[in-house]
């Protein structure tokens, strides 16, 4: 008998044990699972929105499907309070232990929801690898995986990527899916209802969705389109044209659904409370704790920047708590709203303290034309006492001269200047698209027509008329008399 009982022992020791490296990963079938406190080896997780804790640790799962399908891993699961975990982070990857590849990550199902669910796109006879990671904490918990066979396989929409965006245009991509002979990309106004959007087909794993307008948000859907049948719509996701912040281009987060439906994206936290917002009736703010270091990001819309001019950014900060401790935050742009192409720091500080709204301000030049994402970095350690960074009121500004112009194509002028009634474009490169934009930042369709512009209804004063060719992006003042 005691025998028996130490060999029960050791094959529960053993079974802990195995799930604690990805080499030694636990196999699973679809189904309930329990897991215990992670205390295994970790790798980096790939959904890295907040970053990691300081000597993080996981546990390990392993599972290999016989047919190509859907996978969804998730601990949405009612009895995951305390003592239990109620805030997860899971990872799954493919490739070896020695070279893993990550399929997906997810963090939080939502703001108020700090479990996590993941489907993924998974073939017969890969093996794949699921960690979960103790980033918010380390008690076991209760999960389940589940396993839909699937013919035609639909596009992982943890893969889809925007790229290049412009004032008029944009690029979508994405990673092959088996089978696919080409793929469907639907697309249209935030809320637009399938079925009445744009469709396009491309045979290849990208699309230039372009004949856009600048400054707006779009939302978009893709499939795979396997010939005789096609997979799921995967969707919405949505992207952004570039925004002109000549003479201005402001920002105050007071969108009540967030600030990612205006074309900002990261992990700062929206609060509308009475009294707190610096201006209007929302600010973002970031927390720091006792435990966890912050390595917290906030990525602006896409912005046109022009080079070799200068511009300046504004925007208020403060703290909140009851003896907060000074924090540390820098401002960096980069070609992308991810943290590895933020290369540029642009300020930075390690001593903003204070409970009342500060403005600050920093200067830079791009080193050449193109679309650029500011992004604010809040990196704090651990500190003594828990305390919130907030921001509010974000502005950029790079005022033009008359003829000051935003590209190298300095062949296109406008004519007469000042004007009543057209306003002619004469430039050796085809007008692809125009704008007009007053001086106090509000842009105005315009119509182009042959290379000229009615502004007869525009009132008296001063605008600045931005215009697209292949060759760049050209801004020049006007008068409209």
């Amino acid at each position: 008998m005691k025998k028996l009982l130490l060999g029960l022992m050791l094959a529960a020791s053993q079974f802990a044990i195995a799930q604690l490296t990805c080499a030694t990963a636990t196999a699973v079938t679809p189904g309930t699972h329990t897991a215990p406190a992670i205390t295994g080896t970790y790798v980096t997780s790939c959904d890295q929105s907040n970053g990691d804790k300081a000597a993080p640790t996981g546990i390990w799962y392993s599972y290999t499907p016989t047919s190509n399908g859907q996978l969804v891993v998730s601990s949405n699961i009612s009895t995951n309070v305390a003592p239990l975990s109620d805030d997860t982070r899971v990872s799954i990857y493919s490739g070896t232990c020695a070279a893993l590849t990550c399929v997906g990550g997810n963090d939080d199902i939502s703001a108020t929801n700090y479990l996590s669910t993941l489907t993924v796109t998974v073939l017969a006879g890969t093996t794949y690898y699921i960690q979960w990671d103790d980033r918010w904490s380390a008690a076991g918990f209760t999960w389940s995986l589940a396993f839909t066979p699937v013919s035609c396989l639909p596009v992982n929409g943890s893969t889809l990527n925007v790229t290049n965006e412009t004032f008029t245009s944009a690029t979508l991509s994405w990673t092959a899916v088996s089978g696919a002979a080409s793929y469907d990309i639907e697309y249209g106004a935030p809320g637009f209802v399938q079925g009445t959007g744009t469709v396009i087909n491309t045979a290849t794993t990208s699309a230039t969705i372009s004949g856009l307008t600048a400054g707006t948000g779009y939302q978009y859907y893709v499939r795979n389109n396997c010939g005789s049948s096609q997979s799921t719509w995967v969707g919405p996701y949505q992207f952004f044209t570039a925004t002109d912040p000549t003479p201005s281009y402001a920002y105050g987060f007071d969108n009540a659904a967030g600030y990612p439906a205006n074309g900002w994206s990261g992990s700062w936290s929206t609060n509308a409370t009475a009294g707190n917002p610096q201006a209007g009736t929302q600010m973002v703010f970031s927390n720091n704790s006792t435990t966890l270091a912050t390595n917290r990001w906030l990525y602006s819309a896409p912005l046109y920047l022009a080079a070799n001019k200068i511009y300046t950014v504004t925007f208020y900060l403060r703290l909140f708590g009851a003896t907060p401790p000074p924090q540390s935050i820098k401002l960096t742009y980069g070609t992308d709203n991810t943290e590895a192409a933020q290369t540029t720091t642009v300020w930075t500080s390690s001593t903003v303290a204070g409970t009342t709204w500060t403005q600050y301000s920093a200067t830079f030049t791009p080193p050449s034309n193109g679309t650029y994402f500011l992004a604010f970095n809040h990196f704090s350690g651990v500190q003594a006492s828990a305390v919130s960074l907030a921001l509010d009121t974000f502005t950029i500004t790079g005022a033009l001269g008359v003829n000051d112009i935003v590209s190298d194509n300095s062949t296109i002028s406008v004519y007469p200047n000042p004007t009543s009634d057209i306003l002619n474009i004469k430039s050796k490169d085809k007008v692809n698209a125009v704008s007009l934009t007053d001086m106090s930042g509000r842009r105005i369709e315009a119509g182009l027509i042959n290379n000229t512009v009615d502004v007869r209804a525009l009132q008296s004063g001063t605008y600045i008329i931005n215009i697209e060719t292949a060759n760049g992006k050209t801004s020049q003042k006007f008068i409209k008399k």
